[in-house]
């Protein structure tokens, strides 16, 4: 299990930010502890790669993910 996380922020252009150590932080979906090697980050919060889903379908967001008031969507359903 791991005690703490290394967080390095990158832009599509591929510069990255300075990595970061802090403590395992919960998840966004479940509020579990993230104790996985991989994470998700997206608008700032930490998900499981399992809970990061669309709020509509329920479908995992795997590459790409649009947010609406609170909520993530695939690009179907942020459309709508």
């Amino acid at each position: 299990m791991l005690d703490c996380i290394k967080v390095e922020t990158c832009t599509r252009t591929g510069t990255c930010s300075p990595p970061v150590i802090t403590e395992r932080p919960a998840c966004a979906g479940c509020t579990r502890l993230i104790s996985e090697r991989f994470l998700m980050c997206v608008n700032g919060a930490f998900w499981h790669e399992r809970c990061l889903q669309c709020a509509a379908c329920q479908q995992p967001l795997t590459a790409t993910c649009y947010f609406r008031d609170t909520k993530l969507y695939c690009k179907n359903h942020y459309r709508q």
